[in-house]
């Protein structure tokens, strides 16, 4: 008994040759070695939180509207007002306002964010 494959026989074994030499291609070029190392990732504060350490610098002056509004803007908050320092934390926080603490003289004795 012979076997004979005829012409479908033989375009399914060139499919099948196609197939194995499509899998042996040539491995990509190595990219060539360098000193330049991208800089490692580092964390950031989200853009919507408040940095109140930001605003150290505003310590003991005279709180102002100039002055209030450059602290919102270092400390990255959306809002910033100025509280007593006697009064009790406002039960309404927001992570995103940056409080100012004053004493009746109007000086700058603190800040925090909520």
């Amino acid at each position: 008994m012979r076997m004979t494959f005829g012409r479908l026989g033989f375009l399914l074994t060139a499919a099948a040759l196609a197939a194995v030499l499509a899998g042996c291609e040539a491995p990509p070029k190595d990219r060539p070695l360098t000193s330049e190392v991208p800089a490692p990732p580092s964390f950031a504060p989200p853009p919507e939180s408040c940095q109140a350490p930001e605003v150290r610098f505003a310590l003991g002056m005279q709180a102002t509207r100039p002055l209030l509004e450059e602290m919102r803007q270092r400390a990255g908050a959306k809002t910033a007002r100025t509280v007593p320092a006697t009064a009790p934390a406002d039960p309404a926080q927001d992570a995103t306002r940056l409080n100012a603490q004053v004493d009746p003289t109007g000086r700058i004795l603190g800040a925090y964010c909520g």
